[in-house]
């Protein structure tokens, strides 16, 4: 079941590093709950962000370096940690399977008026097909999926905007270097989604998506971003019932 008490229950944000996903969360929690319920369908929500467990695995490999062991995972760039080893991606993935299963999986008191987010960026030819068919059915059985497109060349200018040194580990203000940003330049989203208008579908389950474009910005002028907003998530609404 996607849908619960008129509001999703799994909401997945995706696309590229600085396209807009964490501005239109943003723009979500300013809205009142009241709001957000009759207009988007989004209650109260918790997000799991794989950066977020990205720069945790960072960290454990600076302790890893201090005590004299090699690195496993992650390395040092000038804005704070990039993949080193790919298998990374596929982990992070998985870490989002676990965190759902200990605190959301059978916690039905959240799922009566809350929404939970979680969000990443892939890059590469088979990188979100890879991504959603590592999600648990469970997962894939209640989500939606709003993916923010963006250039790759407009991902590269809002990633070096967005970056604040003085908040490397922030969601909203972290940075890939231009070397990292490489692995972004393509990925697979149009193939995923060319068979269908209103779903993508992986591991034999239909998944309902809007993709939405930022390009030109429109994150940065709420005015224009919340008809939008509001368009996306009622297309998902009825494509959730439907899928």
């Amino acid at each position: 079941m996607r849908i619960i008490n008129n509001k999703f229950d799994i909401i997945i944000f995706s696309g590229r590093p600085g396209a807009g996903k964490s501005e239109v969360i943003d723009f979500i929690d300013r809205q009142p709950v009241e709001k957000r319920i009759k207009m988007f369908g989004i209650g109260e929500h918790s997000t799991l962000d794989d950066f977020v467990d990205l720069w945790i695995k960072g960290e454990e490999d600076d302790i890893l370096e201090e005590l004299g062991r090699p690195r496993l995972y992650t390395q040092k760039d000038p804005t704070g940690y990039s993949v080193s080893d790919k298998i990374l991606y596929k982990f992070l993935i998985k870490k989002i399977n676990t965190a759902f299963n200990k605190k959301y999986s059978k916690n039905t008191d959240f799922f009566k008026n809350k929404t939970l987010f979680i969000e990443f960026s892939r890059g590469g030819k088979d990188a979100y097909q890879s991504a959603f068919s590592l999600l648990s059915e469970e997962i894939l059985k209640r989500c939606v999926v709003f993916f923010t497109r963006v250039s790759f060349e407009e991902s590269c200018r809002k990633n070096r905007k967005r970056y604040n040194p003085d908040a490397k580990d922030s969601i909203l203000q972290h940075a890939l270097p231009d070397y990292v940003m490489e692995n972004y330049r393509y990925d697979d989203w149009d193939s995923l989604t060319s068979s269908s208008p209103e779903y993508i579908e992986t591991n034999g389950l239909k998944i309902p998506y809007y993709t939405f474009s930022n390009e030109p910005e429109i994150t940065n002028d709420f005015t224009k971003l919340e008809p939008e907003v509001i368009k996306g998530f009622n297309m998902l609404m009825r494509n959730a019932v439907k899928y």
